[in-house]
């Protein structure tokens, strides 16, 4: 496989780090979601609270990340897509590509704007104010929230299906597909 045909350290790299942060951000934005506030039992504000915390400052390290993998793409370009693929395989893959690239972008935005609008400050690690400066009623907060869960549950999906079809073409058909970000 020659350089040219897999993507540079800088893409990979980024791909890797947003691809690990995803699968971890999505069950533990459903299991912080799920901890009941006081008096319900069951209750842990402290874990919760935590988790929240943590949830925001990585899932603002996504949409960083995001911005770099465009970047890189107008920079430095991806390599053509494998001459192997079959014309429905190159439509599905560009499809799931530019949703998972939308998704990264959209996901994190809407968890950010309404945490900003209803239930600020947003705090990078604890430190870093990072609130937008928008605010918002409580119905409008839910509503995009419900975009935000909505996404992540799409993205779910996208990156099960992109894994997917990455180890199809890795045990499978054998094609150098997978090497491509691998390296």
């Amino acid at each position: 496989m020659a350089q040219s045909d897999v993507y540079s350290t800088p893409h990979r790299i980024v791909h890797w780090i947003t691809a690990a942060l995803i699968i971890g951000l999505v069950p533990v934005g459903m299991f912080m979601a799920s901890i009941p506030y006081p008096p319900n039992p069951g209750a842990n504000p402290a874990l919760k609270d935590s988790l929240y915390e943590w949830h925001k400052s990585f899932g603002l390290i996504v949409l960083l990340l995001a911005i770099a993998r465009v970047a890189l793409k107008v920079t430095q370009g991806t390599p053509p897509p494998e001459a192997s693929l079959t014309r429905f395989q190159r439509a599905a893959s560009a499809a799931v590509h530019h949703l998972l690239y939308l998704l990264i972008f959209l996901v994190p935005f809407t968890g950010w704007l309404p945490t900003s609008m209803c239930y600020g400050p947003v705090n990078l690690f604890w430190t870093i104010d990072v609130t937008l400066p928008f605010r918002g009623a409580e119905a409008t907060c839910s509503a995009i929230y419900k975009v935000h869960l909505g996404g992540a549950l799409l993205m779910s999906a996208l990156v099960l299906v992109h894994v997917g079809a990455a180890l199809m073409h890795l045990v499978v058909i054998k094609d150098g597909v997978f090497r491509r970000m691998w390296g």
